[in-house]
């Protein structure tokens, strides 16, 4: 859905208004799919300050409310560590803009709800960059600028899985109570193995006869499909809180000491597996090709890839993780993988 100027000043109104400052310009930003984001250009008090402001998809996220509740816990209890260490506060966690006093309804300022829709505005963070990792980035030629690039490719990846790793870390003592599940069974393979028998048998579609050879392929792994939630089911794993969307491009990078500086996008923030969070990074980062890609002779893995993402996270995540989790981060990356592949196949059979 798209919004005019004159709609997203009316919007953004609800934060900051002609009585602070200046309101410029709003134009889509971000490469996202998901929410509608627009970068604001506002003259605060006489100088130029750049925000987010981002609708969220109540499609997707059917109680915002709560995932702005998760939102403001993690990035406050972020923020103190942060404090706490030294760092850049500002900079290295979001920041929510609470709305204007006379908008606050029931004690939650950081979000506005217009026309049945939910907006909120974040600090932007200047100087860093979020990084796309394509097809692309994982083809080594000979020639010293995409040997150059390929240097740099290796360093973000490295850097985000490192990130990501902290993230996990700095948030894995935030106090009672358990947050909100933003979507139900997000990260629960055996549960996306059930939808696909389900599709099968139903058939709505009548496909089933054209993709044989997949559901054979699924359905020979369903021990696989469970095996994580039954470690998480009977203990031997630790729940956590998780990110459960680790894109590369999920984390800023710092433009001047180019280390990852900033998890973005923390919608899907709620509790899960960490080794969930590994293996979809692997997933994203790995791919010699898009997800939609017909020619499969374009389709692989990138093993120098998934060796920069295990070096990353592992800098961080060796501090905290058990001996259980360590033990199946390999297969988290194909279970995920996999998984993705499941939600497909049933879409497809679904019609």
């Amino acid at each position: 859905m798209q919004y005019n100027e004159n709609e997203l000043k009316e919007i953004f109104s609800k934060f900051l208004n002609d009585k602070d400052g200046t309101f410029q310009s709003a134009t889509p930003y971000g490469s996202g799919h998901i929410n509608d984001t627009y970068k604001v250009s506002f003259l605060l008090h006489d100088k130029p300050k750049f925000y987010i402001l981002q609708r969220i998809n109540h499609n997707v996220f059917p109680n915002p409310k709560q995932v702005m509740e998760n939102v403001v816990r993690v990035t406050h209890h972020l923020s103190n560590k942060i404090k706490e260490r030294g760092g850049e506060v500002e900079r290295e966690v979001l920041t929510l803009l609470p709305t204007k006093e006379e908008e606050k309804e029931d004690g939650q300022v950081y979000y506005t709800v217009v026309n049945g829709n939910y907006w909120r505005v974040y600090n932007f963070i200047s100087d860093a960059t979020a990084y796309e990792i394509g097809a692309d980035s994982n083809n080594d030629d000979d020639d010293d600028e995409s040997e150059e690039q390929t240097q740099k490719m290796v360093h973000v990846r490295e850097e985000a899985a490192a990130a990501f790793a902290r993230f996990q870390r700095d948030v894995s003592d935030i106090p009672p109570p358990r947050l909100h599940e933003t979507i139900s069974k997000f990260g629960d393979s055996s549960f996306r193995f059930q939808q696909l028998e389900e599709a099968v048998e139903a058939n709505v579609a009548g496909r089933a006869s054209a993709c044989e050879e997949e559901i054979k392929f699924c359905l020979a792994r369903k021990e696989d499909a469970y095996t994580l939630i039954h470690l998480l089911q009977n203990k031997s794993i630790p729940e956590r809180v998780v990110h459960y969307d680790t894109k590369i491009n999920n984390v800023l990078m710092d433009d001047v000491t180019k280390r990852g500086l900033c998890v973005i996008d923390l919608d899907t923030t709620m509790p899960g597996m960490a080794i969930y969070d590994f293996g979809d990074c692997v997933r994203a980062a790995t791919a010699l090709s898009a997800e939609d890609e017909i020619d499969l002779k374009k389709v692989g893995f990138s093993l120098s890839s998934f060796d920069d993402i295990v070096r990353g996270y592992l800098s961080v995540a060796h501090t905290f993780l058990t001996k259980v989790e360590m033990d199946h981060l390999a297969f988290a990356a194909k279970i995920v993988t996999f998984t993705i592949g499941l939600r497909f196949l049933t879409d497809f059979l679904s019609g």
